[in-house]
């Protein structure tokens, strides 16, 4: 096999050995990481009108010219090995997160020579420097498979972080220059009112068919933006891909087919309640029935569901729309949440008249989902006459199966005292972009109430009391199941601990 020297000399090409190189940000930053890492180059430094672009396939012309045009820019490839170049996409763009910085320096310098001309031209289109950087900053989230993107300034300072697979992570965000400009972009595409910067305001972006829903907020010193990236039209999952064990799969398709009856799915904020209900009504959804959503705000199209979103800055709250929806005839209703006494009646008295309703709620384990409804105000004969089933669920992150490595014994004992104590902690390769994880998966607890559970006194200690019940009925715990998939080598101890401290 010929060495890099060799390859070099055969193409007339000067070559480097990238592992002992830093190359320049700027440079970097002039190419997306989805594209760099596709076509195996890194830019390495800017010169006089060149760019000197490391390359493993020096054939490739193609690529070659598609950089030159995408930066105005003649290139000059430098050779290196494709094993050091992987680990250098890793530390520029994951490690150390050049997110379109260069774009946002051009835009900054601009700024700086012409100042408010310039920045009204910067949002004029999709070439403006402006409109580039947020494409790249767009284009970057969905490579690292980030669900939010978000920006935020403090004492003028700019920051930018992802939320990927649940956990943010910090990226080097745009200069402090451009970074007004690129908010007022953003505004642009999700045709809001620029010139409003004193009230919080939301909207969406439709981005080389992406879904964006966009939400901007006044800070004390700036405005902050959090983009939502909900998909290009394919987001919903089946049953299926939920994640749930073949039991579980099994009991929840025979529960979600019953024509009336309460179905309470719970977990703090992030647990994946949404996705579990919209996987659920894709399930049962058919032409003979009618399904209705009440949602704060609408994430996903499903198709042959009338969707209605929620509007309270017109005075459309879920009691108004539940109200209104049942005079529709629906045989299921899903409801984003039940947030007050009002909204709990309707639904339960819905349940008990015929009404297959899905709900969420926000409650820690399948249990409190009971006192929170009697918390409510509603009557515990009623709450347990009409509820069928709860399921408290958690979202942890899944390990990557290519770089995980064995946990040592002394980080295990502290918290699992077993026969056979063992798993895996994170360690962080280019399949999973450095973090360690690739994706997520449910660590749930499901509660079907049975008439053993309908006879207890509801005391003060009804929920445990339904605890107790349910675990003599053959109940697990979201702690134990946790526990079964750190064992089972797809999460790590960190991702449990939290869940463990809560037992």
């Amino acid at each position: 096999m010929a060495t890099l020297a060799e390859l070099a000399l055969e193409h007339q090409l000067p070559y480097l050995h990238l592992e002992r190189y830093r190359a320049e940000n700027e440079s970097v930053a002039l190419v997306a990481y989805e594209l760099a890492k596709r076509m195996r180059v890194l830019p390495l430094f800017c010169d006089e009108g060149r760019l000197a672009l490391a390359v493993v396939r020096p054939d490739d012309l193609t690529s070659q010219d598609y950089i030159s045009r995408l930066t105005g820019l003649d290139v000059l490839p430098v050779l290196v090995e494709d094993s050091a170049l992987s680990q250098a996409l890793i530390q520029y763009y994951v490690a150390e997160g050049q997110s379109g910085l260069a774009w946002g320096k051009r835009a900054s310098q601009a700024l700086d020579r012409n100042g408010s001309e310039v920045e009204r031209n910067l949002n004029s289109g999709r070439e403006a420097p402006v409109a580039r950087l947020f494409e790249q900053l767009v284009a970057q989230a969905i490579q690292l498979r980030a669900s939010d993107l978000h920006l935020e300034t403090s004492e003028g300072q700019p920051r930018l972080r992802y939320r990927i697979d649940g956990v943010l992570n910090d990226f080097t965000a745009p200069p402090a220059a451009v970074y007004p400009a690129l908010i007022s972009r953003i505004k642009i595409l999700a045709n809001l009112d620029i010139s409003e910067k004193r009230r919080p305001q939301d909207g969406r972006i439709s981005l080389d068919g992406r879904e964006l829903r966009v939400s901007i907020i006044p800070y004390l010193d700036g405005e902050g933006a959090v983009i939502r990236i909900l998909g290009a039209g394919a987001g919903v999952l089946s049953l299926e891909q939920v994640g749930f064990a073949q039991d579980m799969l099994a009991r929840y398709r025979r529960v979600v087919r019953r024509s009336h009856g309460l179905l309470l799915v719970t977990g703090p904020t992030g647990a994946g309640k949404t996705t579990t209900l919209y996987a659920s009504l894709a399930e049962i959804s058919t032409p003979k029935r009618k399904l209705v959503t009440l949602e704060d705000p609408v994430e996903y199209r499903l198709p042959g569901v009338c969707q209605i979103p929620i509007r309270p800055e017109v005075d459309f709250t879920f009691a108004d729309g539940l109200r209104s929806v049942l005079r529709h005839d629906p045989d299921v209703l899903m409801i984003g949440e039940i947030r007050d006494r009002e909204s709990a009646e309707i639904a339960i008295r819905a349940s008990l008249t015929g009404h297959l309703i899905f709900a969420t709620l926000h409650t820690n384990t399948a249990a409190q989902a009971v006192t929170r409804l009697i918390d409510m105000g509603i009557p515990p004969y009623h709450v347990m006459t009409s509820l069928v089933w709860v399921l408290a669920q958690r979202l942890l992150r899944r390990l990557c199966p290519a770089c995980k490595q064995p946990c040592t014994q002394a980080r295990i004992e502290p918290w699992l005292h077993l026969e056979t104590s063992q798993g895996f902690e994170a360690q962080g390769c280019e399949q999973c972009g450095g973090l360690g994880y690739l994706g997520r998966l449910p660590a749930y607890e499901y509660l079907e109430v049975s008439d053993a559970m309908r006879c207890l006194p509801a005391d003060g200690n009804l929920a445990q009391a339904i605890d107790q019940t349910a675990r003599l009925e053959g109940f697990i715990s979201a702690k134990e199941r946790a526990l079964q998939l750190f064992q089972a080598g797809l999460t790590s101890l960190e991702e449990i601990e939290s869940l463990i401290l809560e037992a």
